[in-house]
């Protein structure tokens, strides 16, 4: 073999070995890039949920403290510090698992009522909770963590009480409890090696899981998280290196307008430690690449070795990216929320000026002697009405609303739209009806089919940009089991959908609509409401000709609806009803004084009771008693509890149940014996008069 064959196959050998070298450096150099991204981005998404649910927390807190000043915003301090106060605190807290407690402190610094009873008269003056508010109004102020009585942490959230006049006249607390938050991180993050925080701008740490050595723990002031926080408030993303420890990758974000973050962070080391493992494939893969070179009799060993790797890497990559798309979908569900509790907070507000100006303008005119308030009246009782369908709606979202069904006639529900849909629209939009000559009664929830047809009417609106015609259509149909029903069909002349989105349309939180314009829930609900009618539900839609959907809904066994013009008879006061004694249980006092108000309106006498113990004692004491009227939520005995005892005293006692509270089995309230009926919260005069005569009917009867 001559010199320049051997220096050849030296070469060859060299290059055999350094080759794969090369390739091992940059394909790790390029992997310990990629590592950290995918890192990185994990970081960001984990802080993303945080501050969603911190945010949720906080935002729940500040509407808690409004209840509060709404509730004793008329009281004197002797009133706010009696025990119906502590009550009312109690009850607002038990819903809410992240508060400790709840407190109206006086201007003195003692806490005049409490939802916890052993923290009534403790002085907090001295405590930056209430100091902070003594000199300025700051708005919420957020303290530190300290630690409880019961050994447990908590931090508070304050707010400043003003008079008319603005002077100071106290605070309201709630202690937020630190548990709450740990648990919640921990779930988050498990099993990853992580350091979740809840951190005040000065770097006072809220909260931190793992629990750290102190319960007032600080950030140094050369702790690389705190320098970003201060550097970019917002939030984002960084590494660096914490006193004394190893370097970690860190994601905060700004809590609204709160001065508190939320901070997530893992050590690089731990985030590199897949890198290792992938560092050590790559080598794997180099040497058989170099042997390959020198011994081609192990050539198909290497390649099967080389294309195993790749099924591994291509499964585990699948299984990065099917995670990573389910925390897209929650991130996208809890967007959805947000807006759908902004838009029904929106909703109340606008109700909340009708209600509000129509009862100040009969205020005013009352006290100047003008009497003529009668449309005023009319607006707040509108307005009212239109917060019980929200309210509706609203749990209907939340499947525990039930249905209420009755026989309805579509022409006359149609028909009465077609004013509401125009001004809706706009001008730009068309509206025309085709409705069938006499058609049967259907079957179903009127405000929820009202709610349908304008959330398609709606959706029909933004597919013509430029304008066109919306249809309202009526005509007999053919359910898929052979059922008589009647076909309520919305059409459209705007751009139409293409097949694929048709196949998704009644998808929950799927839209087509921009960022902001939707949640992608509004068909999904439709289908949910027909589906539940027993209906079905139908879309014909090609591109550029139109929509129409079609909700087919069954025809009424009870035949022709029956009209309403007679109710307004029953709430007229009649000569026997004076006769009849109404034992009224209800634990908050202003619904009590009106329940029994608008009871005596209809002719009624009235006795009162505010809890389950003391109507007891009433109806032991009033043997006139023939109805129980008695809210179903209530502290101490309930009123399904408080019903089975009065009628175990009384078996020919009346009883109706007055409640706006969903149960949580989805049930329609407490579950009804003979002689019992439900009456949902808000109800009109005339809804209470219908329920109070069928009372005094099944009495008679009997």
């Amino acid at each position: 073999m001559s010199l320049s064959t051997v220096r050849l196959h030296q070469l060859l050998v060299a290059a055999a070995f350094l080759v794969p070298c090369v390739v091992l450096v940059g394909a790790a150099w390029w992997n310990r890039a990629e590592v950290l991204r995918e890192e990185d981005s994990a970081v960001v998404r984990t802080a993303a949920v945080m501050h969603e649910h911190a945010s949720k927390v906080f935002d729940t807190a500040e509407l808690a403290m409004d209840r509060v000043d709404d509730y004793v915003f008329d009281r004197g301090w002797s009133q706010i510090a009696a025990p119906a106060t502590g009550g009312f605190l109690a009850s607002l807290k038990a819903p809410l698992a992240q508060a400790r407690a709840v407190w109206v402190v006086d201007p003195q610094g003692k806490i005049q009522a409490s939802s916890r009873e052993a923290d009534l008269g403790r002085d907090v003056a001295e405590r930056d909770v209430f100091s902070v508010h003594r000199q300025r109004d700051i708005g919420i102020y957020v303290s530190p963590a300290v630690r409880e009585p019961d050994g447990t942490a908590a931090f508070m959230v304050s707010r400043r009480r003003s008079t008319d006049d603005g002077r100071f006249d106290g605070v309201i607390v709630i202690a937020l409890g630190t548990e709450y938050f740990a648990r919640f991180y921990a779930e988050i993050a498990a099993p990853t090696d992580h350091r979740a925080m809840l951190v005040r701008a000065d770097g006072a740490v809220l909260v931190r899981e793992p629990p750290g050595p102190e319960v007032d723990e600080r950030l140094a002031q050369g702790d690389p998280l705190l320098r970003a926080i201060r550097a970019r408030p917002p939030g984002g993303a960084a590494s660096g290196t914490p006193p004394g420890e190893a370097e970690r990758l860190y994601a905060w974000r700004r809590i609204g307008e709160y001065p508190v973050d939320v901070a997530f962070s893992v050590e690089t080391a731990i985030a590199l430690d897949r890198w290792y493992d992938n560092l050590r494939v790559y080598g794997l893969v180099a040497t058989v690449s170099a042997l390959t070179l020198v011994m081609m009799a192990w050539l198909a060993l290497a390649r099967a070795r080389a294309e195993q790797q790749a099924l591994s890497d291509l499964k585990r990559e699948h299984a990065q990216r099917l995670a990573a798309e389910s925390q897209l979908r929650q991130s996208q569900k809890m967007e959805a929320v947000g807006q759908l509790t902004g838009g029904i907070a929106h909703d109340f507000n606008n109700l909340l000026a009708v209600i509000t100006g129509s009862l100040e303008l009969v205020q005013r005119r009352i006290a100047r002697g003008d009497t003529d308030v009668g449309r005023f009246i009319a607006g707040a009782l509108d307005g009212t009405d239109r917060a019980a369908k929200l309210t509706h709606r609203l749990l209907a979202f939340a499947r525990q609303q039930p249905l209420e069904p009755r026989p309805t006639d579509p022409n006359r529900l149609v028909g009465g739209m077609i004013d509401l849909l125009r001004r809706t629209l706009g001008e730009t939009v068309r509206v025309e009806t085709r409705l069938m000559a006499d058609p049967p009664a259907i079957f179903v929830d009127q405000n929820q089919l009202e709610n349908a047809i304008l959330n398609l009417a709606v959706n029909a609106r933004d597919a013509m940009p430029g304008g066109g015609t919306l249809a309202l259509e009526t005509a007999h149909a053919t359910l898929d089991d052979g059922r008589e029903a009647v076909s309520v069909t919305v059409r459209d002349t705007g751009t139409g959908m293409p097949p694929e989105v048709v196949a998704r349309a009644f998808e929950p939180f799927f839209t087509t609509k921009p960022q902001g314009r939707g949640t992608g829930l509004g068909l999904s609900q439709v289908y949910g409401f027909v589906t539940q009618s027993g209906g079905r539900v139908r879309i014909d839609s090609q591109p550029g000709q139109g929509t129409a959907i079609e909700l087919m809904l069954p025809v009424s066994a009870d035949g022709v609806p029956a009209e309403t013009a007679g109710r307004s008879s029953l709430a007229a006061s009649r000569p026997g009803r004076a006769r009849q004694t109404v034992l009224v249980v209800e634990d908050d006092a202003a619904v009590r004084l009106a329940s029994a108000e608008t009871i005596g309106e209809l002719g009624y006498r009235t006795v009162t009771a505010p809890d389950g113990a003391a109507a007891l004692a009433a109806l032991d004491s009033e043997r006139d008693v023939a109805v129980l009227f008695t809210d179903v939520v209530m502290p101490g005995i309930d009123g399904p509890t408080l019903a089975a005892e009065a009628r175990r005293r009384r078996p020919d006692l009346r009883v109706i149940f007055a409640t706006g509270h969903p149960r949580d089995d989805a049930q329609e309230g407490p579950r009804l014996g003979p002689g019992e009926t439900v009456l949902r919260k808000p109800f009109t005069i005339e809804a209470l008069a219908e329920a109070l005569e069928a009372a005094s009917r099944a009495e008679a009867s009997a």
